[in-house]
């Protein structure tokens, strides 16, 4: 007999049934599965692919190398040179491994810190600490500042999560010796000052990029997608300056300062021919190298600094008055004690122990007095005109930032004393270029030609130099011959400089020690000690002018500009294999009988009876 069939209680779904419908839901999901596969790997595989990718791929900066700043020979005064960036990503970091005594063991940001130090010379426990304080994040700063070198070190350790960002950092090889002429670029790739901000366009570059594809642990797949658009170097700019000279003379201008515990100190070196700045040093200086710099660290005073010239000016005032036939060589003078003009008396640095003194000892033994007693005799406007053609109150054709003009009055706004302190170097303001440019001019046989500090530039790949230098005829060869000759007693035993004189070299100048004017104090304070000349006097190669700003130990020119100028221009002419001069220096008179016949006067008439004297004029 068959079996009875139970009955199936109603509500309840029959087990077969229901598993019916399970297999049936199954497929149903499995089926929806299948239909997403077959669309993601056949109908959108290429956009999901790409939106993989895209996810794993990074972009980074390829900096550009700045231009070079070359010397005259071709030196690197600043030059950009690759460093790196340590980065770490700590989630990585952490499972850091490292076999001890044959075992694998888990070392984690203690391990990679110490490993990471040992190499680089940081701090471990800084760099731990670092690591510590990003647990758990994707990204921070490690170590900045190391070279590929110590970076390929380090990326030998095969740390995980631990990365170099390149950047190129700007480096001078003759710091502080060369910084206030170059300028300087910051971190963030700023130039400030000097020939980096001049050229600023010029050695900008221009950066690339680089896309890469990182694994899941942030690393990069070498096999990945990847691209790049290159970097673009700036262009190289070239510079008149001589790197060794420069490193000489700026040591000689410190030597100087630090031993007459001076403010600063300054000097330039020019070819007479060419205008080229071959050195312009000035201390104390700045630290290139320092990223964190001030306004005042970035100036260059050589350029900047505006003061009274003092009695190098005089050496304008002499070629006016010669080249406008006011007086010759032998011009007879009495040089007073005193001299009343404008309602003041003048009087100078100490009274005449001769006071029959010619119009070359006028010049000589630099007397504020016969100085003044010719100087008046030229009018006003020739006056003011020839010291702007000799450069003064007008700003060189440099391009240098910060660069000043200086200030010589103009005629219509000179006070009563004016005129009479013109003449010996008061009253008017000038650079040391300024003040170099007057004896270049002499120099160059009474040809004034502008200065130059850039020898060329690229422009495209190609170098282009700069044209020559503007030239302006201010006075004959024949007065600057005769200035020359005077100014060769200057350097000499019975000279104000004895100190600047060159062993071997027949050396033309003038001293200077002028009052200085305190801009903070708003009076005079202390001095400005200075010399400026050239060599050899009877061919010149160079011109040299030095000025040392409120010295506290020693007052004059000559003892304190004087051995910087001596110890450069021997340098200078010996290693560039100047021979030395075989020919003597002309003779000069200084001083005159004041009873001795007047040449082509009426018999009887005296060189006293001629002389140029003040005639006790009244006080205006």
């Amino acid at each position: 007999m068959a079996a009875a069939r139970r009955p199936v209680a109603a509500g309840v779904v029959h087990p077969q049934r229901r598993m019916r419908f399970m297999l049936f839901g199954i497929l149903i999901v499995f089926s929806l599965f299948a239909a997403q596969l077959v669309k993601l790997q056949g109908l959108d595989a290429a956009s999901v692919s790409a939106a993989a990718i895209d996810r794993r791929m990074h972009e980074a900066t390829i900096p550009a190398s700045r231009g070079v700043i070359y010397d005259s020979k071709g030196v690197a005064l600043a030059e950009s040179v690759e460093r790196r960036n340590i980065t770490a990503d700590p989630t990585a970091v952490v499972t850091y491994k490292k076999r001890i005594d044959g075992e694998r063991v888990e070392v984690g940001y203690q391990g990679a810190a110490e490993d990471i130090a040992a190499i680089t010379g940081a701090d471990a426990a800084e760099l731990e600490a670092t690591l510590r304080e990003h647990d758990g994040e994707r990204w921070t700063w490690l170590q900045k500042d190391v070279s590929p070198q110590t970076w390929q070190q380090v990326k030998a350790l095969h740390i995980p999560g631990i990365y170099a960002e390149p950047f190129v950092k700007r480096a001078y090889p003759l710091g502080p010796a060369m910084a206030p002429v170059v300028g300087w670029v910051g971190s963030g790739g700023m130039a400030a000052n000097g020939i980096e901000l001049m050229f600023e366009e010029q050695l900008t570059g221009t950066p690339g990029s680089m896309t890469y594809e990182l694994g899941g642990r942030g690393e990069i797949i070498t096999t990945g997608a990847s691209s790049e658009t290159p970097a673009v170097p700036g262009e190289d700019v070239h510079l008149t300056i001589d790197s060794d000279l420069q490193w000489f003379t700026y040591n000689q201008v410190e030597a100087m300062v630090k031993q007459s515990a001076a403010l600063r100190g300054y000097a330039v070196v020019m070819d007479p021919k060419t205008g080229d700045i071959l050195a312009a040093a000035s201390y104390p200086s700045f630290d290139p190298t320092d990223s964190q710099q001030s306004t005042e660290d970035l100036r260059n005073p050589l350029f900047e600094d505006v003061y009274e010239p003092g009695s190098t000016n005089k050496v304008i005032t002499a070629g006016a008055a010669l080249e406008e036939e006011v007086v010759d060589l032998e011009t007879p003078f009495v040089l007073p004690n005193r001299l009343p003009r404008g309602g003041t008396k003048f009087k100078d640095s100490h009274d005449p122990d001769n006071p029959y003194a010619t119009f070359a000892g006028v010049l000589a033994t630099s007397s504020n007095m016969g100085t003044i007693m010719y100087g008046e005799k030229l009018p006003d406007d020739v006056l003011y005109e020839y010291m702007q053609d000799f450069g003064m109150g007008r700003e060189a054709n440099l391009g240098f930032p910060g660069q000043s003009a200086g200030l010589v009055p103009h005629p219509d706004t000179w006070s009563a004393t004016s005129k009479y302190t013109l003449t010996f170097g008061q009253g008017l303001a000038s650079t040391m270029l300024q003040q170099a440019g007057v004896f270049q001019t002499v120099a160059n046989d009474g040809v004034y030609v502008e200065p130059r500090l850039v020898k060329g530039a690229e422009e495209d790949g190609t170098f282009v130099e700069e044209p020559d230098a503007v030239q302006d005829q201010v006075v004959s060869k024949e007065t600057a011959d005769e200035l020359t000759s005077i100014m060769e007693y200057v350097p000499s035993a019975e000279g104000t400089a004895p100190q600047a004189a060159v062993e071997g070299y027949r050396v033309a100048g003038k001293t200077s020690t002028a009052d200085r004017y305190d801009e903070e104090k708003g009076r005079y304070s202390g001095v400005t000690a200075g010399f400026i000349g050239f060599a050899p006097a009877d061919d010149p190669e160079l011109v040299i002018a030095v000025a040392i700003q409120k010295p506290t130990r020693g007052k004059w020119g000559g003892e304190l500009a004087g051995p910087v100028f001596s110890e450069v221009m021997r340098y200078a002419l010996t290693s560039r294999g100047v021979p030395p001069s075989t020919t003597e220096a002309p003779e000069i008179t200084l001083h005159y009988d004041p009873d001795a016949p007047a040449p082509g006067a009426d018999p009887g008439v005296t060189l006293g009876d001629i002389a140029i004297r003040d005639e006790g004029t009244p006080q205006q």
